[in-house]
């Protein structure tokens, strides 16, 4: 009998040890998956932050002079901007960006309203509407000699195809120009429908050269996106995509090999 109940309290001691390293190793997975858990949270925010729209302005470029601002009066002059995201963004048409109130059906209550896009063009930093971004920023030569830059608005990230449907109007000094994707199929109804001139390539909406920039010189600019719902894209299987932008400045180098 003594025997009998050695060998019991042995194979229950066993039993014990190896619940207990079951219980270890589960609660070891359970902390792993609780730790990438936070990894990909701490990702998606860094992801979300990242999708909103940047101004870049090249350190090289603020040696020369050269600062970006969100006010006229360059009370921050600095090299990095960044305006704010806007989630679920649903589709309009460039007529809207007015929100006019005269118009009941597509009236926007509690978003700016403006008389033109001229007056859209006026108010600095952010200012979002329903459905669609607005930012207005300025850059400045304050150096003691003309230079040139060179800038552009680059697609950082696309999802489910989104770009082929967006729009981006871009002014500088109160002139502005509708940007779009080449379509996919040119005649379609309204392939080009709000598009003045089509992206540079998949990577890249627009450029700029300015090869005179005078010291004490301003340029404003201001960027509207929005996704055109006339675009024969604008189509349900881009729900839930995404595309990021940015807007770059540097130093036009062949003006700086003219001096």
């Amino acid at each position: 009998m003594a025997g009998t109940e050695a060998r019991e309290v042995r194979i229950n001691a066993r039993r014990v040890n190896r619940r207990r390293r079951i219980m270890r190793l589960i609660l070891l997975i359970i902390i792993l998956l609780l730790l990438l858990m936070s990894i990909v949270f701490v990702g998606a925010s860094v992801l979300n932050k990242a999708g909103r729209f940047t101004i870049n302005l090249d350190p090289d470029a603020f040696k020369y002079g050269l600062s970006i601002s969100e006010n006229k009066d360059f009370e921050e002059p600095s090299i990095f901007l960044q305006g704010t995201h806007l989630e679920n963004m649903w589709n309009i048409t460039q007529e809207w960006l007015l929100n006019d109130p005269n118009n009941k059906e597509y009236y926007a209550e509690g978003f700016p309203t403006y008389k033109s896009y001229d007056e859209l063009d006026k108010v600095d930093g952010v200012h979002n509407g329903k459905d669609y971004i607005a930012y207005t920023f300025y850059i400045r030569n304050t150096g003691e000699e003309n230079v040139g830059y060179y800038g552009s608005i680059d697609i950082n990230s696309v999802v489910k195809g989104v770009d082929e449907a967006v729009r981006v109007m871009v002014f500088r000094n109160g002139v502005y120009t509708v940007y779009g994707k080449t379509p996919k199929n040119p005649r379609a109804d309204r392939a080009t429908f709000a598009i003045d001139e089509f992206f540079v390539d998949s990577s890249k909406v627009m450029e700029i050269r300015n090869k005179d920039f005078k010291t004490g010189e301003v340029d404003r600019y201001t960027i509207v996106l929005w996704l055109e719902g006339w675009d024969p894209e604008c189509v349900n299987d881009i729900m839930g995509g995404a595309i990021t932008l940015s807007m770059n400045f540097k130093i036009l180098q062949e003006s700086m090999n003219q001096e």
